[in-house]
């Protein structure tokens, strides 16, 4: 069959008519699936605990820190201060950059230049380089 310019139109403006689209119906399957992923990872981030880690003397810290200063090595520090239920909050990671009497300088990786007492570290541990490649590479 030929079909000319008005049968044409005729023709889409019919089809137009019987069907029905969805409109955003379509997306929401995506969108299900992506909204709650991130509520699935928000609520793990809300209900993790962090456990209370040994408490250090001010010697032990010390010893810690300058060490790591020394080496050039990451550091995770508890600090002493509570979240408003009472947990401890999450680690401080960095490199230590200086330190000037009971102060040190943190170059903390997610919130960059801190200052810290050191009567406000509860646990300090020196950690290991952080991994940048996670598969061997083969020669």
């Amino acid at each position: 069959m030929i079909y000319d310019d008005e049968s044409a139109e005729q023709l889409f403006m019919d089809a137009k008519r019987v069907y029905q689209d969805r409109g955003m119906m379509k997306w929401i399957g995506f969108y299900l699936s992506d909204h709650t992923a991130v509520l699935d990872k928000e609520s793990k981030e809300r209900n993790r605990i962090n456990d209370e880690k040994e408490q250090m003397t001010v010697e032990e810290i010390g010893e810690t820190l300058q060490r790591a200063y020394l080496q050039n090595k990451r550091i995770a520090i508890q600090l002493e201060a509570l979240d408003s239920e009472g947990n401890f909050l999450d680690d401080l990671v960095g490199k230590i950059v200086g330190q000037r009497e009971e102060r040190i300088y943190l170059d903390e990786e997610e919130r960059g230049m801190l200052h810290l007492e050191i009567e406000q570290i509860h646990h300090v541990e020196v950690l290991n380089p952080k991994k940048i490649l996670s598969q061997k590479i083969i020669k």
